[in-house]
């Protein structure tokens, strides 16, 4: 028993060792994404939150409040605000994350003794960024009343700490829209969705024609299809049609069953993953057309589609991660498509909002399914490529 189990061992271990792809994935892919995922986390903390002010007073008392928030490393003021409804354009266009609202007669009121307080307003849509301006808005408003109300005491005799014991005269009021409850489902479901289905959608593509050629039945695809493009085409149309109908239903279920609330257009949500579905099979079948193996079309998917999530930015906001992560989460579809869902069902974004991510899903499909159909050509269509292929097989 002990010989045959050392006989199992060797071997394996032998072929281990032989298979520098094997040894690749046992090894180097851990450390990969953990080193990625711990560059993606690497600041702790979210910050430069773009924020927009809304300053109906426009007082001295007034602009160092608004200093108080630019100072702060957790926001970066970008934009002056002249109206609720300025607010909120700005919010669903993604200018800003986050706002302040200053009352009228704010500073008078503090001078008369009877307090005011600042309204600040976040994008509870994305959890950790309304997390971070609610605490980060608290400390401010805390630390600057405090500091007020100190000088103002100790201008009439009393000791700092007997004036650290009032009542502070600034306090504040924080409206989180689009998700006000913090509600989990709203916040990770749709995410979830389009992870899955992109999972889904790539693991099978990128088989396809792998699988011909392994199964022998390469040839007879080629005698019947002469064109590397409606090969191409007609291996995504498939997997297209049953993960659009799939993808809808899990969003149909998440409106129904598990109440996530659909404030916008639905037609954008279908124009998008259009667009999104056509980019991850284009991918698809160009890993497809270029790998020797299933397995290592398989694995090359699994790199891809791992990571995509956690750097989509549909969780840990883009303008948090160091520019290594950016630079990574700008080459997945996945960016160009989550965080948009999430944004038409509880933001009601306009198609301007939208659009550019759009274009981007489009160009890349385009530009995929080109180098698929060059790929298959020159791969198998090519009579001197083909004969280097076959020999290789």
């Amino acid at each position: 028993m002990a010989s045959q189990f050392l006989y199992v061992f060797q071997r394996e271990w032998r072929y281990m060792l032989k298979n520098k792809r094997l040894l690749l994935i046992l090894i180097g892919i851990p450390i990969l994404y953990i080193t990625l995922f711990g560059t993606l986390y690497s600041e702790h903390i979210v910050n430069h939150i773009s924020l927009g002010v809304l300053d109906m007073d426009k007082t001295a008392l007034s602009r160092t409040v608004i200093q108080a928030f630019s100072d702060s490393d957790r926001f970066d003021y970008t934009t002056e605000l002249t109206s609720q409804k300025d607010m909120e354009n700005a919010m669903r266009e993604g200018k800003i994350f986050a706002a302040i609202v200053i009352p009228p007669d704010f500073e008078k009121d503090i001078k008369r003794g009877i307090g005011s307080k600042v309204m600040v307003v976040a994008n509870g849509a994305n959890m950790i960024i309304g997390n971070a301006v609610t605490l980060s808005a608290s400390e401010i408003v805390q630390t600057l009343s405090a500091g007020m109300l100190i000088k103002k005491m100790e201008a009439t005799g009393l000791s700092e700490s007997a004036a650290s014991a009032l009542i502070q005269p600034i306090s504040y009021r924080l409206r989180l829209w689009y998700n006000p409850t913090f509600n989990y489902n709203n916040f990770l479901l749709l995410g979830l969705m389009t992870t899955v289905i992109q999972q889904v959608a790539l693991l099978y593509i990128a088989v396809s024609i792998i699988r011909e050629k392994e199964q022998d039945t390469l040839g007879e695809l080629k005698e019947n299809c002469k064109s590397p493009f409606v090969i191409a085409a007609g291996k995504m149309l498939p997997y297209f049609i049953v993960n659009f109908l799939t993808l809808n239903i899990l969003l149909l279920e998440g409106i129904y069953v598990f109440k996530i609330p659909l404030y916008g257009n639905y037609m954008y949500i279908l124009l998008l993953t259009a667009a999104f579905l056509i980019c991850i099979l284009s991918l698809g079948i160009l890993l497809s057309s270029i790998c020797r193996t299933e397995l290592e079309a398989t694995q090359i998917s699994m790199l891809i589609a791992v990571p995509s999530f956690l750097f989509s930015g549909y969780t840990w906001p883009l303008m948090a991660m160091p520019l290594v992560a950016k630079i990574v989460a700008r080459l997945l579809p996945l960016t160009y498509y989550s965080d948009n869902v999430r944004k038409i069902f509880l933001m009601d974004v306009e198609f301007k909002t939208i659009l550019p991510d759009l274009m981007v899903l489009t160009g890349a499909a385009i530009v995929l399914f080109s180098l698929a159909v060059f790929v298959i050509k020159k791969k198998y269509f090519d009579k001197k490529i083909e004969a280097i292929v076959d020999a290789q097989s």
